[in-house]
């Protein structure tokens, strides 16, 4: 059995706030990756969506995909 690759909003926010403690604190993960501790926190409590630094450094991507469906109705 495989592992999906595609995870939801809370599995995100799991996996940044793991990255975060074990970085040793939101202020010194931060200064790892180049923000202010502000926008971290912003972005931990979904003020801002998570930046591709952020998601980087926890090990994640956004990846963005687009699907069509039918109009009921529609002829």
């Amino acid at each position: 059995m495989s592992r999906s690759n595609q995870i939801d909003e809370i599995d995100v926010l799991r996996i940044v706030n793991q990255w975060v403690a074990s970085a040793g604190g939101e202020s010194i993960a931060a200064t790892i990756i180049g923000i202010s501790r502000q926008a971290l926190n912003a972005q931990r409590n979904a003020v801002k969506r998570f930046s591709d630094r952020v998601l980087a450094a926890a090990g994640l991507r956004r990846v963005v995909t687009v699907h069509y469906e039918f109009i009921e109705g529609a002829e």
